[in-house]
Order: structure tokens, then sequence, then C-alpha cells
């Protein structure tokens, strides 16, 4: 528990600084620390679980992490230097498919067909959900702290309010054969503690920022985000389970690697990215 407390503690200082310092000096910083980790996120995947044994499709997947990034960051890196020139995310990832599946037919006999398949849905839902989060902090109107924070309370908030209401009130398991201790009490718990702390969340905004929080809007998004990070949760601790692995990585003494602590971001960041472009979450 102590090694826990305390690597878990490094990694928030470690986020927390990188936010700082994206404030402070470069939102770039954020958006090369996400690319790291999510590098690191691919390799688990890919090589923790022993889906993908070529170390070709290995190598292109963790190329294809940092050139997605890079293309998606595209027009803010060339606009520094006053060049318009902003390259298309889904051409990167395009490129990124016929490459690796071209090679692995004509020239890496050895590879199977389910091993490129997994290679690439896995590396571009990683990649894209931690882009999702560089673009959700870098949002256009100023208000990306504030959908950054959304994501961690609908990610983590719900799980830690799952915990302990399944942990006290917990009697009918949720998926058994996937993750034991999860359980239906739990789940409704976990929604409502997201619910709670998102509405703190808006009154504390509204207090300190000159825009508004729809909290309407917001409360009503909070059970789907919720909702979506339990489903990523299930999702990462099936394959888990499948590979007969018990954390994806050692990074995180006492937490495990990268998917292990950013599972349930995987999907409430595309989803919050999503909804921050298309609903009125602050006016």
């Amino acid at each position: 528990m102590k090694t826990r407390i305390i690597s878990g503690t490094v990694g928030i200082i470690i986020f927390i600084a990188a936010i700082f310092a994206a404030l402070k000096i470069d939102t770039l910083i954020l958006n090369a620390l996400l690319v790291v980790i999510g590098a690191i996120g691919v390799y688990e995947m890919l090589k923790t679980t022993g889906y993908v044994k070529s170390k070709f499709l290995l190598i292109s997947a963790l190329v294809y992490v940092v050139a997605a990034s890079l293309v998606y960051s595209s027009g803010e890196i060339f606009g520094r230097f006053g060049i318009d020139f902003n390259i298309s995310g889904e051409v990167c990832t395009v490129i990124f498919a016929v490459v690796i599946f071209a090679v692995s037919m004509f020239c890496h006999k050895d590879i199977k067909p389910l091993e490129v398949a997994f290679a690439f849905g896995m590396t571009v839902a990683i990649t894209f959900a931690f882009w999702s989060l560089a673009a959700i902090f870098g949002s256009a109107d100023g208000n990306g702290l504030f959908y950054l924070i959304i994501v961690v309370i609908a990610a983590w908030g719900s799980d830690t309010g799952a915990y302990f209401t399944g942990y006290f009130f917990g009697k009918h398991k949720m998926a058994p054969e996937i993750s034991p201790k999860k359980t239906v009490e739990g789940a409704v718990g976990g929604i409502v503690v997201d619910v709670l702390l998102m509405f703190a969340a808006c009154m504390v905004f509204n207090k300190v920022s000159d825009a508004s929080a729809n909290i309407p809007v917001i409360l009503g998004l909070t059970p789907v985000l919720a909702l979506s990070g339990m489903v990523g949760d299930l999702i990462f601790s099936y394959i888990k389970r499948d590979c007969g692995i018990k954390d994806y990585g050692k990074l995180m003494p006492g937490h495990g690697g990268v998917l292990d602590r950013f599972d349930s971001v995987a999907l409430v960041a595309p989803l919050m990215y999503i909804a921050m472009s298309n609903l009125p979450l602050v006016g």
C-alpha cells in the first residue's frame, strides 16, 4: 500500500507539473508528455499481452504514435514559424494502415492477419485517446483545463466511487468473468459520486472564471462519460485476463503500467472531445 501511495503521488505531481508548465510556458510540453505516455501505452498493449510478436509491427506502431501526434499538432507547430500548413491526421492513419498491411502481406509471410488487425486497431485507439487529451486541453475557447478536469473526474472519480460503494454495498456482480470485484451497486455509486464531483467542479469553475459552466448539460453528460470509463476499464481488464497477466507494465509500482491507470480514459477522452466540439458546455 505504501509503494502504491508513493508512486501514485509521484505520478500526480508529474502530471500537474506538466499542466502547469503547459499553462505558463508552452502547451507543447503537455503534448510531448502525452506522446511519451501514449507510446508507452501502445508498447504495453502490443508487447506485454503477447498478441503482437512481430518487431516490424511493434516498431511501426511506435513510429505511428509519434508521427500521428506530430501530425495532429502540425497546424500549431508550423504556425509558430508563420507557415500555414496543416496535415490531416486521418491521412496519417490511412498511410499507417496501408504500410503495415502491405508490408505484412508481401514481405512478412509469418505475420498473421489477426496480429496485424490487433496492432492497427489498438495502436490507433490508444493514440487517439491521448491525442484527444491534448486537443481537449488546447481547446480554442480557452477552457481546456476545465474540460480536462471533467475527463479526470469522469474517469477516475467514478472508479473511486465505484470501488468504495462496491466495497461497502456491493452484492450483485457486474462482470464476474472479467472483473470479479466490480458490482452493479458499485457502478451506480460511481455514477452518483461522479455527478456530485462534477457539480462541485462546475460551481468552482463558475466562481473563479469569467465564463459559466452549463451545469444541466454537463451533469446530463456525466453518466455517459462515467459509464464509458467503466466500459473502457472492463475492455482492458478482459484483455489482461485473456492474456493471463496482472498488469500491463511496471512503470508505476503498485499500480502497474500506463494502461492500468489510463484504461478508463481511453473511451472518456474521445467522447469528451466530441462533446466539447458539439455541446454548449460553457457559456
